[in-house]
């Protein structure tokens, strides 16, 4: 990791330190339902609700890809280990339509010309969200990316993957919530 990728999570972690203690911090959520949990997301509990737009200006919610297996990843464009996790997240994309889950990355610290960018070198075939003004990685309590979440069909989070994950890590949340067998 360069020092300028260290410099940059380490102004991250103040920030969301700086909004996460301020007392009008929900009040500037504008994509994060207003009951926002104040403990972290754990397994076993139900995922955070949230609506963001992607790259495409698609409407993404949790409530529209609820019904089947999810796999929610936190990236960003900068992250040295998102990039190196990149081949097994597209592995899983490209499994999604044939074992009838979901993939979307959620983009989290960065700018919409910077994912752009990443997304068309790095070939990523699915989706992705833009959480520009860190509403989402907030209410996920995400740090640093990258940071994957597998959540089954009701909506329950059934594995959480904080940092890079592994081909056998993600073989193992996957089965969890009925996929990667």
């Amino acid at each position: 990791m360069t020092l300028a990728n260290i410099r940059q999570t380490l102004a991250g972690v103040l920030l969301n330190a700086i909004a996460l203690a301020s007392p009008a911090a929900d009040s500037r959520a504008q994509h994060v339902h207003p009951t926002t949990p104040s403990s972290a997301p754990t397994v076993g509990a139900a995922a955070i609700p949230f609506e963001l737009k992607s790259l495409d200006g698609k409407t993404f919610s949790l409530d529209s890809l609820r019904g089947r297996p999810l796999v929610l990843n936190f990236f960003a464009s900068w992250c040295d280990p998102c990039r190196e996790e990149m081949p097994i997240i597209n592995d899983l994309a490209a499994k999604a339509a044939k074992e009838n889950f979901a993939l979307l990355g959620i983009a989290v610290d960065d700018s919409r010309a910077a994912v752009s960018e990443f997304a068309k070198e790095l070939k990523l075939p699915f989706p992705i969200a833009l959480d520009l003004n860190s509403t989402v990685k907030r209410a996920y309590r995400i740090f640093g990316p990258p940071a994957t979440f597998f959540i089954d069909g009701q909506g329950v989070i059934r594995d959480i993957v904080l940092g890079p994950i592994t081909a056998e890590r993600a073989q193992q949340a996957g089965k969890k919530i009925g996929i990667a067998r």
